[in-house]
């Protein structure tokens, strides 16, 4: 009976670090630090109530509005997963056409780039070969990686994070270890090929 309670203690438990751990919540943890601790990249709080909105409202909002949109209502956890993907990638796009076209910072710029060659990367990666790379990861590893190149390695701390999430996620069987390494590598990845891409599109613009 106390080992039984113990091991739905112990789900409980993973299963709420992988909800609190989920990438928009990670993206506004990401933009905040990014607001308070690197001034010095000219985030104003009207860009980041946009950048919130983009990358963390707009994602979040397509699991409550799931049950009212036609074409997703019907589909459970799957249409939820589904209108969130959509939702994402349209905040993304946004993101990237409120740079190019409201002069937001190349940070700003290099995150929503960021978020959108990743989830590309990972959508091919889990398509064209056997391994189902961790969309999950993905969404930690990257914000770790951005915050370490604009704050410095303190942010590396976040790596801790990480780890946690990796043993939440073996126990509950939803990544293998290559999986979620690799997920995780997608998105540092495409963090430093945005970097380059960022600083192209606001030398022309």
């Amino acid at each position: 009976m106390e080992k039984s309670l113990k091991s739905k203690a112990v789900h409980v438990l993973d299963k709420a670090v992988r909800v609190i751990t989920i990438a928009p919540v990670m993206a506004l943890l990401l933009l905040l630090s990014l607001y308070f601790f690197a001034p010095e990249q000219g985030i104003t709080l009207v860009q980041l109530l946009f950048a919130v909105f983009f990358l963390t409202v707009l994602p979040v909002s397509a699991y409550p509005l799931q049950p009212l949109v036609p074409g997703f209502k019907d589909k459970g956890r799957k249409g939820q997963r589904d209108l969130a993907i959509i939702a994402a990638v349209l905040g993304y796009i946004g993101g990237i056409l409120h740079c190019v076209f409201f002069g937001a910072p190349e940070v700003l710029l290099v995150v929503y780039l960021c978020y959108l060659m990743s989830g590309v990367m990972i959508a091919l990666f889990s398509k064209f070969t056997p391994i189902k790379a961790s969309g999950h990861a993905c969404g930690i590893a990257g914000p770790i990686a951005a915050a370490t190149y604009y704050l410095g390695p303190w942010a590396l701390l976040g790596t801790v994070l990480f780890a946690v999430v990796l043993v939440s996620s073996l126990r509950m069987k939803r990544h293998t270890l290559p999986e979620f390494l690799i997920g995780g590598a997608i998105s540092v990845i495409g963090m430093f090929l945005s970097i380059r891409i960022a600083a192209l599109i606001m030398s022309l613009i």
